[in-house]
This record gives structure tokens, sequence and C-alpha cells, in this order.
């Protein structure tokens, strides 16, 4: 359920958002394939989808090891970091993220995931150094971006929120405008312009931020501001300046917006955050499984991957894979390329002469190996998804043989029943597997947490 904050006409969302993401979809390929080009004059689009394809799955492995490698937070770790989340969560309507905190010099707080329960990683670096308003800007607005839904498409992009230079040349109009969102949410959240300042200098600067002049400091942006060139510059960031973000707090505390804001937010409630619904059972609901966007999402990945690697790896010809209809010398083509693979590549070139699709054949393979020994292709690890068995167990080989020879054989049955059936699809029912969102096996395991500590 989407937080008050971001709805009706006193939305606290920036309103270049929407625009800037729509923008930045349309032209994120050609700056990409720009950017390959000047890299490489002759690198063509399948090693463009490819390179973005492989950023995108470091980001993914990356972010795993992110929260893989810190300590979760609870009532009883860390009493003073939960509170501040809590009644935050509390106040914007959200449930409670999953609270982590690492060693990390470069980012202070980080929102991650594509569902509840989202992920909240807090720097050790940072948190004994901010104090109680500070923090709770540096909280609010990552739960900020929790609430307006940016979280699920950052995860894709940044593996901790500090995004490196292509990813911010390509994205950075969107993601300016994220921050400028969730700067106000932050605002709203501490309830001090001059909390803010200190909590963005502390950001900026770490302990240094104590012994500068943050008023000094805020007017900087006049300067930046009288000079084009310096402006520019802040193309190459995610994120404003931190003297223009400062400057863009100071108008918003002058509107009614502002104002309508902090009496919602400091409404008397009762400070417990929405429930999130139990999903620590032993045995798979239809809520744990993926819904149609991010399988079709996790398909489509796939899909480029395969495309991508077999035109490099036939020189070009890969380009009539998309075709359909391959004339006999094409597909004697392909069948020795795959030859060179070795035995694997020998049965591969022999299933291809009796197909009409040789995408989808070679697709449906790739799915049943990689499905079959890790559970997850790299289309379901960037999009946060996985096969199980129905108790959660791994597929293993045959059942994800099954799962894509239904897949591959009777699509044509599946996909039209796919619109009364889309988190339980048919080759789910028939091979005993089920696709599910990664935030489900969190959540299990945050269960598992606190009823061990409770």
């Amino acid at each position: 359920m989407a937080s008050p904050l971001f709805t009706g006409p006193g939305s606290l969302r920036d309103p270049r958002e929407r625009i800037a993401f729509v923008l930045t979809l349309v032209f994120a390929f050609p700056i990409a394939a720009l950017i390959g080009t000047v890299i490489h004059e002759n690198i063509g689009v399948p090693e463009v989808a490819l390179f973005i394809v492989i950023a995108m799955l470091y980001v993914t492995l990356a972010r795993g090891r992110l929260i893989g490698s810190s300590v979760m937070i609870h009532e009883a770790q860390y009493p003073r970091v939960f509170r501040v989340v809590k009644e935050i969560c509390a106040r914007l309507e959200i449930a409670m993220p999953l609270i982590f905190v690492r060693e990390d010099n470069y980012v202070p707080v980080a929102a991650l995931g594509f569902g509840e329960p989202y992920a909240l990683v807090i720097s050790s670096h940072w948190v004994e150094y901010f104090e109680d308003d500070e923090l709770s800007f540096a909280v609010g607005r990552e739960l900020g971006h929790i609430a307006a839904g940016h979280t699920r498409y950052l995860s894709l992009l940044s593996v901790n929120g500090n995004e490196n230079p292509i990813i911010a040349l390509i994205f950075g109009g969107w993601l300016r405008t994220c921050a400028s969102t969730c700067d106000k949410v932050g605002l709203i959240a501490c309830g001090s312009m001059d909390a803010a300042i200190r909590s963005v200098a502390m950001a900026s600067f770490h302990e240094f931020g104590r012994k500068i002049d943050v008023e000094q400091f805020a007017e900087q942006g006049r300067e930046i501001a009288s000079d084009g060139t310096l402006r520019l510059g802040e193309w190459l960031g995610a994120e404003p300046y931190a003297t223009r973000r400062i400057a863009a707090m100071r108008s918003f505390l002058a509107t009614p917006q502002y104002g309508q804001a902090r009496s919602y937010f400091t409404r008397a409630i009762e400070v417990e955050p929405p429930a999130l619904s139990n999903r620590a059972g032993a045995r798979v609901t239809k809520r744990d499984c993926a819904g149609p966007w991010r399988r079709s999402w996790a398909l489509l990945i796939d899909i480029v991957v395969v495309f991508a690697l077999l035109t490099v790896f036939t020189q070009g010809k890969g380009n009539t894979f998309f075709g359909g209809h391959l004339s006999s010398a094409d597909i004697q083509h392909y069948k020795d390329a795959l030859h060179r693979l070795g035995p694997f590549g020998v049965l591969l070139g022999a299933g291809i002469s009796g197909v009409a699709s040789p995408t989808l054949f070679l697709t449906a393979t790739y799915l049943w190996l990689l499905v079959g020994f890790a559970g997850q292709s790299f289309g379901m690890m960037i999009t946060g998804l996985r096969v199980v068995t129905p108790d959660f167990g791994a597929p293993g080989i045959w059942r994800s043989l099954w799962r894509y020879l239904f897949g591959y054989f009777l699509w044509w049955i599946i996909l039209p029943c796919a619109f009364f059936m889309p988190r339980l699809m048919l080759h789910d029912r028939w091979s005993g597997t089920r696709l599910i969102r990664a935030e489900s096996i969190m959540a299990r395991a945050a269960s598992a947490t606190r009823y061990s500590n409770g």
C-alpha cells in the first residue's frame, strides 16, 4: 500500500520524477550504446545488451554479499536504531524493513529490495556519529525510497546506493529527482532544517562534518549556481550537489505542503508499523510466488543473454534467431558452432534441427541447467526470483527438466491459462516447482530470527 504522503495533490513526489523515469527508459539504451561505441568502435547491439545484463548481475551478486556480511538488528540488538526505524515506518505507514548494520566507508544508509520485506543497511562507520535527529533524517530519506516505490528499481542499478559514474550518467536524471523526493521525507522525519543540514554534512564529510560551519557550507551553492560549468558536473552524480539539496529543502520548508505533511507525520498514532503477513510457514503459498511482471522481466533478460551470447559466438549470424525460419545452411552453421562446445554442444545441435525456434529451444535448455544446478537463472538473480519445491527445497536437475520440457512443448496452453493463474502457472503445478520472490525467503529467515530471540 502506498504511503499517503505520496498520493493526492499534496504528494511529496518531485513533479519531475515520472517524466524523468520515462525519458531515462527511452534514452538508456542509446546512451549505453554510445558509451560502448566510444570504448570499442566495433561494439554492437548484442554486446551492449550483454554488457547491461552483466552489470546488473554484478550488482545483484554484490547486493547479496552486502546483506550476507551484515548484522541483523532487532529490538534486543541495537535498540536505538531499531526505535528510530520503527517510529518512522509507523508514521509513513509502511512495513518494517529488515535492518542490517555493516562497515561501509562510502554510504551511511541504503534501502534495498524488490518487495516486502525490504532491507535497510546502515553503516557502522557512520551510525555512532549521527545524533538521533540526524539519524532520523538519514533513515527517513531511505525509507522514503521504499514508500515512494523507488527501491525496486534502485536495487537493479546499485549495490549499496553508491552508483558508479556510468550508471549515474545513464540514469542520473531520474536518480536525482528521486533524491529530491526523499530529502523531503527526511526533513519531515527529523522536523528540523538544522538537523537536516547537519546530517547532510556528516554524510558528506563524516567526522569532519562536526568541524565545519554548516551555514557557510550551505551558502556555497550560490557560487555553483552562477557557474554553468560547475553545474554540469552534477550530471556525473546520482544525487544533486549537497548544497543544492540544502537549498531545495529550504524552499520546500517555506511551502504549505511542508506544514501539511509534517502535521500528518506527527499525528497521534500507536507507534506500530503495518504488519507483514506471517510467511514463516513450511510450504510455499500463492503470495510467495512471483507475479507476471517479474516473471516476464526475468524471462526477457534470459532471452537477451542467450541471444547475445550466441550472436557473439556465431560471429553475427545470431540475428536470424528471432526469425524462426532457418535455412538448412543456417541450421548447419549453428550446429557446427555448437559442436565446438564439446559433447553438450553436439546434443544442442541435434535439438536445433527439429525445432521451429532455436532461441526458444536454447533458452529452455539454458534455464533447465541453471535452475537445476543453482535454482536461478541470470534473469531470476537480477529480478530477485528463485525456483523451489513446494516445501522451499532445491528443485534439482530432474524437476527442472520437467519444468522446462512442459514450458517448451506446451507454452501454447500455458500462456493463455496464465491470465487466470498468473502466480501458480501450469508448468509450476505439473513439475512440482514454484517460482518465488527472494524476499519470501528473507521473510522466513527474519521470522526465524525473531522467534529465536523472542
